[in-house]
């Protein structure tokens, strides 16, 4: 049996060491759901969470797959506050050498137990007095957020979204710079 004193230590290492994001290693662990239906029609209004460190909340609108397939949608929402729309990708840091990432730099990325992603993170403006938009998505996950930039404020969203599972198909362009 493991003592609260060692939990709480290793909770709060975690916190200290993982990169101020909002989705804890256990929310995506657990949002990784094998037995998920290839196509998806969601139309939902959610309130946010508290992620993992302070300041972020989060909405999980689609968890991530655990078949190896990822979603290609549309999503359409709005919001009480201004969000950011994460989308997150599988990413292989085995792939970046250490030279290569002191010379190109990384993408934003992160650890969630063994499995890595790489995050996009869009803000789009709407040009009405509401935070709102739709937006064409392709990634392993989505999921609305607050941080930063946008407050770190808990929000309401409400919004539609459609997306069907898809085989990642890649490109044999050979090895060597740009491919």
């Amino acid at each position: 049996m493991i003592s609260k004193n060692v939990t709480i230590w290793v909770i709060f290492t975690m916190a200290i060491m993982v990169p101020a994001f909002f989705l804890s290693t256990l929310s995506f662990a657990i949002a990784q759901v094998a037995n998920l239906p290839n196509h998806v029609v969601i139309q939902e209004t959610k309130t946010s969470t508290p992620g993992m460190n302070e300041g972020h909340q989060m909405v999980l609108a689609l968890p991530a797959r655990g078949d190896g397939l990822v979603w290609s949608g549309d999503v359409t929402w709005v919001a009480s506050k201004p969000v950011e729309i994460a989308v997150l990708h599988g990413y292989n840091s085995s792939a970046v050498s250490n030279q290569t990432s002191s010379q190109f730099g990384e993408p934003l990325n992160q650890k969630f137990g063994d499995v890595e992603v790489a995050m996009t993170l869009l803000k789009p403006e709407s040009g009405t007095s509401y935070p709102s938009g739709s937006i064409p998505f392709v990634g392993n996950a989505l999921a609305f957020h607050t941080a930063g930039a946008v407050g770190g404020e808990p929000f309401t969203v409400t919004y539609t979204l459609t997306a069907s599972a898809e085989v990642i198909t890649g490109l044999d362009r050979g090895e060597g710079e740009g491919n």
